[in-house]
């Protein structure tokens, strides 16, 4: 039994050294697969240079679609914080009904929060922003008590509105988000669309740098015998067409990158931060463009790793 557990813990060693040396020769070799893939882009430059133009164009547009699904993002926040229920009471409801009318819209399934404005209250503020006319109707105050009412999210407006002019006491609800309802769907249509379309790119960018890193497996495929041969893992032999679609994809990054956070930060203080509106407050250049040229910079390199990973995995299938 001893004699088996000696032996156990014996292989057990042998493994964890035969991993450790296998970890430390894979390290050894990255360097001299990095400079392989460097000479394979001078190599092929034509090539290269037509793979990198399909990542630019594919990461430009996603950086447009970035800036505006982050913008757009930040603006229905904006909507949605600024969109509430205005509930008038009606005059002949007294204070006790007041009170049960707020346990009533409490109740609602919706309702994130409610605060109760006296049409005294409702005076000083049309006072406040019209001027002294309205001073006269002060005494004679034809106004009605009033809830606001804010709900968790904007798509629950229309059904809360309903529910309230349904409770008795309630004079009118109104909200005036029909139109900001639609133009919210809108942005969200735009993100999905967008989305999609990007996928589509991103295809075709993948596709593009495949078909370059074939180029590269044929000129090598004698060398890539020798090495199969020898011995040499498939890990061993995709790491230079991995290097290389990843210095491609990396490559085409610069000049989207480049763009967007010049061009995002001349458009922000061109507008003063805001877009037609103050209720479409643009994100901040820093750190917004700066994360997106980030995101762009690995999505270039993901693109590379996954186009060269598809042309190399079918060749060493086909070739086995």
């Amino acid at each position: 039994m001893k004699r088996r557990n000696h032996l156990r813990a014996g292989e057990t060693i042998k493994t964890q050294k035969g991993v450790s040396f296998r970890m430390k020769n894979f390290l050894k070799s990255l360097p001299k697969h990095f400079t392989t893939a460097v000479k394979n882009l001078v190599r092929h430059t034509a090539m290269s240079f037509s793979s990198a133009s399909a990542v630019t164009v594919t990461l430009i547009m996603m950086a447009c679609f970035m800036l505006l699904a982050g913008n757009i993002s930040g603006f229905t926040s904006n909507v949605e914080t600024d969109l509430k229920i205005r509930v008038e009471i009606d005059n002949i409801v007294t204070e006790e009904g007041i009170a049960a009318m707020q346990q009533q819209i409490e109740a609602i399934p919706g309702v994130k929060s409610l605060t109760f404005s006296s049409k005294e209250a409702e005076m000083d503020i049309l006072i406040e922003e019209n001027g002294s006319v309205f001073q006269r109707y002060k005494n004679n105050n034809p106004l009605p008590n009033v809830f606001i009412v804010e709900t968790q999210t904007a798509k629950q407006m229309k059904a809360v509105t309903k529910q309230l002019r349904s409770l008795d006491g309630v004079a009118n609800a109104e909200y005036g988000g029909e139109e900001i309802e639609s133009m919210v769907e809108a942005f969200e249509w735009v993100r999905i669309g967008g989305g999609i379309f990007l996928l589509a790119l991103a295809f075709v960018a993948v596709f593009l740098i495949s078909n370059t890193i074939k180029m590269t497996i044929y000129t090598r495929m004698t060398e890539i015998k020798i090495m199969r041969n020898v011995g040499a893992t498939n890990w061993y032999i995709k790491m230079p067409f991995m290097f290389e679609g990843m210095l491609i994809g990396m490559i085409g990054a610069i000049l989207p990158m480049i763009l967007t956070a010049a061009g995002y930060n001349f458009i922000y203080h061109g507008l003063n931060g805001t877009f037609i509106s103050s209720m479409f407050v643009m994100q901040s250049p820093h750190p917004f463009a700066t994360w997106i040229c980030l995101i762009l910079l690995a999505s270039g390199a993901l693109v590379g790793i996954l186009g060269s990973l598809h042309a190399v995995n079918k060749y060493l299938r086909w070739n086995r």
